[in-house]
């Protein structure tokens, strides 16, 4: 029998996940939502991630070792912020554990992280004083990277290497991504994907494609669509998706959110939410 708590479609997700994973889960033993959100300036006609990242870089580079060590900001006026980061260590067989930690700015100077990381899935400034103070925007952009080809006046030599960033002016990093810890599965309740501009390419874009793709960090293999793709047009609202089933991202899984525009280059934003079920 279901909690008092559980809704149907909660029921329905804990009862597939134990038949076809094995595990018995609990929404109430974590009680925690999870909400991810992106922007991408420059989504062109291949499909790229909803993300900021350094330069031209489309995609992540991942890691398959605790690689992401380094933090520091474009600006040397960026000194006195604490920067919360979020992400994932990865141990020898491939299992993620997440990790919350927080570094404080040094300007251009990096920082050196206080548990390296294999994914940095979240970035803000952490707020100061009463809970209701809102921090101040960053001067410059703040990188997250792993600095394995070194750093340039605070900027990465290699823009690969940037796997999560603050951009300047903002408050919180925007990556429509993220990954889930080996001790836990994620249940998808709302989608939402639109545009926001026509950036280039000297036309209109009449259509995006969307779509969710998860892959196995322990197992690797080929990232694989999670449901149908999702389509925008420019001059219409956003698609807004709430999943019935929910959708299940399996524990120990990247997901991402990708779009690809049918010519122009267009700036896209996009958001996927629900809660998290830990192994009990």
């Amino acid at each position: 029998m279901p909690l008092p708590s559980q809704s149907p479609e909660v029921a329905q997700a804990i009862r597939v996940i134990q038949s076809t994973y094995g595990d018995t889960v609990s929404i109430e033993a974590k009680k925690k939502n999870l909400n991810k959100f992106g922007v991408n300036a420059l989504v062109g006609t291949s499909y790229e991630t909803i993300a900021q990242f350094q330069s031209t870089e489309s995609d992540e580079t991942f890691v398959t070792t605790n690689l992401i060590d380094s933090i520091s900001s474009s600006s040397a006026s960026d000194t006195t912020q604490t920067i919360v980061v979020e992400g994932h260590t990865v141990d020898l067989s491939g299992n993620l554990t997440f990790v919350s930690q927080e570094a404080v700015l040094v300007g251009q100077t990096k920082v050196v992280l206080g548990t390296p990381l294999a994914r940095a899935n979240r970035a803000y400034v952490k707020s100061t004083g009463t809970a209701l103070t809102y921090p101040a925007a960053l001067v410059g952009t703040v990188y997250i990277y792993d600095d394995t080809a070194g750093v340039a006046s605070g900027v990465p030599s290699a823009a690969s290497a940037t796997k999560l960033l603050i951009a300047a002016g903002e408050t919180s990093s925007q990556k429509c991504a993220t990954s889930i810890s080996s001790a836990d599965y994620f249940l998808i309740t709302s989608i939402a994907v639109g545009v926001t501009a026509v950036t280039g390419g000297g036309g209109t874009a009449e259509r995006i494609e969307a779509r969710m793709e998860i892959r196995d960090v322990a197992n690797g293999g080929p990232w694989t669509p999670l449901g149908t793709d999702l389509g925008h047009t420019v001059s219409s609202n956003p698609v807004l998706i709430r999943p019935r089933p929910y959708l299940i991202v399996p524990k120990n899984h990247d997901i991402r959110m990708r779009a690809r525009s049918d010519s122009s280059t267009v700036a896209a934003y996009g958001e996927f939410a629900g809660m998290l079920a830990s192994v009990v």
